[in-house]
């Protein structure tokens, strides 16, 4: 009966609460907090799966979700985890480095972050609305999109991310 209940759970959160067109994510690159490329067809190339999170520092439900992806990527390894900051999301002046580090380093987060400063990546991937969540499988599709944050939402996301093969269905950690 267990069983039963997860896979309608799965189904339901895959194809009922959030549905999307399965499409192909639009390819981008951009420069990581620390001034690299990261370029998106690269890291499809290393065949795991991706989530982004867009957010900005200004951002309350940001801050919120940014601790429990953290602990996420503590638990599914072979997913990669990127925050994509898109400062520049609302016209105002793109946040500057040092600003973002020192939010990471209050919330004790430890995610790469990569700086869309014109919020051209966020426009691609419709991340009009903070915080938006993207998983993608390594074919490249997107297969969950999440705008908005409220307490439990990682639960969704962890369900989700259970459908890989390498993931387990883990405990999640709490990260206060």
């Amino acid at each position: 009966m267990k069983k039963v209940f997860n896979s309608f759970l799965l189904l339901t959160v895959l194809f009922g609460s959030n549905p999307i067109e399965k499409k192909v994510a639009p390819t981008f690159y951009l420069p990581t907090l620390e001034g690299k490329n990261f370029f998106l067809s690269k890291s499809l190339k290393e065949g795991n799966p991706i989530v982004f999170s867009f957010f900005a520092t200004w951002c309350a439900p940001c801050r919120k979700e940014m601790p429990k992806l953290d602990s996420l990527a503590q638990v599914f390894k072979d997913i990669k985890f990127y925050l994509i900051n898109v400062s520049g999301l609302t016209g105002k002046d793109k946040e500057d480095t040092d600003k973002v580090k020192k939010m990471l380093l209050s919330l004790d987060v430890s995610l790469p972050v990569l700086m869309d400063n014109y919020a051209i990546t966020a426009k691609k991937y419709g991340a009009l609305t903070l915080p938006t969540t993207v998983v993608i499988n390594s074919e490249g599709i997107i297969i969950y999109k999440h705008t908005g944050y409220k307490a439990g939402d990682e639960k969704e996301l962890s369900t989700v991310l259970e459908q890989f093969p390498q993931s387990k269905k883990p405990e999640l950690p709490t990260k206060e």
